[in-house]
């Protein structure tokens, strides 16, 4: 069995090597704490778990700490692949931006036109989203919690990478993959802060139902489908 702890998929085996971790004869070192062993996991695999040399277990989102369940509810979405439910509120989510709530009209466009569109994003809106995406990392590092988020990051770019990028081919999809890790990379961080005031949250969840909130372009908010 390894030394330390090892992430397993929901077979209990390692997604790195497709091996059991306590393989009659393979020794090797582990990670000091479930968080890095999350942190380390090289593949998209979905549902995770930990253990421990001593059979100690730790789902993932106990292993992240408070918000965890959060984050996990996220990469569920992710994870599963489906459409997003026909009656999902996208023009309530989209409306309760990162930066603040934009009362304009919502418009559910096709991916090459949002890729087309971006570009012409207001730009003192992105600002302001860039700077509250970068927020939650001090609050977390000072809390002692690098690890977690290294862990939470690490585990959403697998996942989103693994369903975004191959929703659709060419160029627009993957301007719109790009832009939508960029927005799931801050939905993590603020979820792992768990606080009611989470500027993410909306649009983190049409991410993790595969759209692509866009913002607002020319009196009008788009989001791509």
């Amino acid at each position: 069995m390894a030394e330390g702890w090892v992430a397993v998929d929901q077979e209990g085996r390692d997604p790195a090597t497709g091996r059991s971790p306590g393989r009659a004869g393979e020794r090797r070192r582990g990670a000091a704490s479930p968080a890095a062993a999350l942190a380390a996991v090289p593949v998209a695999t979905w549902p995770l778990a930990t253990v421990a040399a001593d059979g100690r277990t730790a789902g993932v989102g106990e292993a992240l700490g408070p918000g965890g369940d959060r984050v996990v509810a996220l990469l569920d979405r992710l994870a599963g692949g489906g459409p997003f439910p026909a009656d999902l509120a996208v023009a309530g989510l989209a409306r309760a931006t990162p930066a603040g709530t934009v009362e304009l009209p919502v418009a559910v466009v096709s991916v090459d036109d949002a890729a087309s569109a971006a570009g012409s994003v207001d730009a003192r809106w992105m600002a302001a989203v860039d700077e509250r995406r970068s927020a939650p990392r001090s609050a977390l590092e000072a809390a002692g919690r690098a690890t977690e988020l290294e862990a939470a990051i690490n585990l959403a770019m697998l996942l989103g990478t693994d369903r975004l990028e191959a929703a659709a081919p060419g160029l627009a999809a993957r301007v719109a993959s790009g832009a939508q890790l960029w927005l799931l990379g801050g939905g993590v961080a603020w979820a792992l802060l768990d606080g009611d005031d989470d500027p993410f949250a909306a649009w983190a969840e049409l991410v993790s139902w595969g759209m692509w909130p866009v913002g607002p372009v020319a009196g009008r908010l788009l989001v791509a489908a």
